[in-house]
């Protein structure tokens, strides 16, 4: 029998391996972003409603592709649902989580993708919209950002794995990133945070 040439052999593993739905696992709390937040100097906050922001295609709240394979959240089917827990999960860590503060944070995740097609790198893009409400008066609302590339391999059974994780990653990336920002912190501290308010 005629040996097969080593890229069908590798493809051929890659949709044994790859053909799958997965789901990724519960947000742990990060050292570094819990010490963020207990650096913040804020009261406690309580944490309200996430969604999928009406510009995100549904499909895109519920799963990412990974090759032949869909990544799908644990939450309730929903990646903004995961975002809610995994940034209640890093304030209880924090000790500056209260589900009756007057101070709520809510948010729109308004992009959501992971990408790790190519053979030689990985990227993914989580972006959300934050608003922080006191007694019901908007007192921030910004987009906040996170994206990063990473190393891929050509072999599913490699890439798969380190995708799943470096997007897990992402969601500790955009939490850290809405604690660096000065504006939210000082509008979970009283102060009149970002001018430019917009209703979520």
């Amino acid at each position: 029998m005629k040996a097969l040439p080593l890229v069908a052999v590798l493809l051929a593993a890659a949709a044994l391996t790859g053909c799958a739905s997965q789901q990724i696992g519960a947000h742990q709390s990060s050292l570094s972003t819990v010490e963020l937040v207990r650096k913040a100097s804020i009261a406690s906050v309580g944490v309200g409603e996430f969604k999928a922001a009406p510009e995100l295609p549904a499909a895109h709240d519920k799963s990412v592709s990974l090759r032949l394979s869909t990544i799908s959240s644990p939450t309730a089917g929903s990646f903004a649902a995961y975002l809610r827990e995994s940034l209640i999960t890093e304030l209880r860590t924090a000790g500056r989580y209260d589900a009756a503060a007057s101070t709520v944070i809510n948010g729109q995740l308004t992009h959501n993708e992971l990408n790790a097609a190519g053979a030689s790198t990985g990227k993914s893009k989580v972006a959300a919209r934050f608003a922080v409400s006191r007694g019901g008066t908007v007192v921030y609302d910004k987009l906040i950002t996170a994206q990063h590339e990473w190393s891929s391999s050509f072999i599913g059974a490699i890439a798969i794995p380190e995708a799943i994780n470096q997007y897990t990653n992402m969601y500790t990336r955009l939490i850290e990133q809405l604690f660096g920002d000065q504006e939210f912190t000082a509008a979970l501290a009283g102060g009149e945070g970002n001018s430019h308010k917009r209703g979520l």
